[in-house]
């Protein structure tokens, strides 16, 4: 008597090991780097100046300029990090690219000297200043004007460029012997150890003069919201009070 064969389950094909793929990683990763930077570009190009810029309180897309100009640097190693990357991981199809392309370029010979020679019309407009890379620089520079008008408006004090660096109009010698950087760029606990005064006691004269301030303060952004130039605000640290000897404003 023939017994009937038991069937046999059928075996499940083996799941392959996922392998992470560096080339594709290193490749979506430069896509997203070079949009942050083309975009922190372009805001740093519609940015004010850092003097505006701090006396404004002045940000966008919730990240002020210092933030922004953080993000284009880190972006552009980043990208040439990737960029090299890149090429490690596909220099056997770049090199044959290059070989089959340079062989086409008898037959591209004035495109390709027509692109070198814009390339070289642009670099050097660029450097001299000229149309129409000109026009593009000074927009650039009047969005700033727009700007401080716009904080006025907010209101914000806008200390003028003079009023940010009044040591420049010291003596040589006196600036030779002892270098100062603007009081613009220091912030209420630079300044205190600049001038000899504790950030304790420096808070304090601030603050009988109506300017409440942080030791991290920037001289910039106080001046901003307390409507005391910088000058005046390293007066008042040193215990010499604003040039108008008012004590509020």
């Amino acid at each position: 008597m023939v017994t009937a064969a038991k069937p046999t389950a059928a075996k499940k094909p083996e799941r392959k090991r996922y392998a992470f793929q560096w080339r594709a990683f290193v490749a979506l990763s430069l896509v997203w780097v070079a949009l942050f930077l083309v975009l922190s570009g372009l805001v740093l190009y519609v940015a004010p100046s850092g003097r505006v810029a701090k006396t404004t309180d002045w940000n966008l897309l919730w990240l002020d300029k210092g933030q922004w100009e953080a993000v284009h640097t880190v972006m552009g190693f980043a990208f040439l990090v990737l960029a090299g990357l890149h090429l490690k991981y596909n220099w056997r199809s770049v090199l044959a690219y290059m070989r089959r392309k340079s062989q086409e370029a008898f037959r591209w010979r004035w495109e390709f000297v027509w692109a070198s020679l814009v390339a070289l019309v642009l670099l050097w407009a660029a450097i001299l200043d000229l149309p129409p890379v000109a026009q593009v620089m000074r927009f650039g520079s009047s969005v700033d004007s727009f700007w401080e008008e716009r904080g006025r408006e907010r209101g914000f004090f806008v200390v003028d460029e003079e009023d940010v660096h009044p040591e420049e109009g010291e003596k040589v010698e006196e600036a030779v012997a002892t270098p100062k950087r603007g009081y613009g760029k220091l912030s209420v606990a630079e300044l205190a150890k600049q001038e000899g005064v504790s950030v304790e006691e420096a808070l304090a004269r601030l603050a009988r003069h109506g300017a409440a301030a942080e030791p991290g303060d920037n001289l910039l952004a106080l001046s901003g919201r307390t409507g005391f130039t910088p000058s005046e605000l390293a007066a008042i640290v040193r215990g010499e009070g604003p040039e108008d000897g008012s004590t509020e404003r």
